[in-house]
């Protein structure tokens, strides 16, 4: 039997007014949980203000966690950059949910103002630099 085909997807998007940068060790443990239930890996980044996140999985459950991203109230001005199937193996094979946490908003500035090849670049360029729980 075949295991399933894997996608990944690329987003990123703004905390929603009037809710606070708390809400994200939220978001971190749920991530976690649901990520490692259905096989779902990948990495978050905020920076206080913008999320960026890049996951791949099988398409069934991804498909449902990227309608689930799409509808949660916590953020908003959700841009989808990559939806498609993973040409390569997974870049974050290891982590149900990295995360790191910024405190400085010009890292992720330069990748909200790029295409979507160059924002993945960009994201896979600073990734060593960031220290990833």
């Amino acid at each position: 039997m075949s295991s399933p085909a894997l996608e990944c997807f690329f987003y990123h998007s703004v905390l929603a007014d009037g809710q606070d940068a708390g809400c994200v060790s939220d978001i971190i443990r749920t991530a976690r949980r649901f990520n490692a239930e259905h096989d779902i890996t990948g990495v978050l980044v905020f920076d206080g203000e913008h999320f960026c996140q890049y996951l791949e999985g099988p398409a069934g459950p991804l498909g449902q966690l990227i309608g689930r991203l799409m509808m949660d109230p916590r953020h908003q001005g959700f841009m989808p950059l990559i939806h498609q199937p993973l040409q390569s193996p997974r870049r974050y094979a290891g982590w149900s949910m990295a995360f790191a946490l910024l405190d400085d908003s010009a890292v992720l500035a330069p990748l909200l103002e790029r295409d979507a090849d160059t924002a993945l670049g960009y994201l896979e360029e600073i990734q060593c630099k960031l220290d990833m729980a």
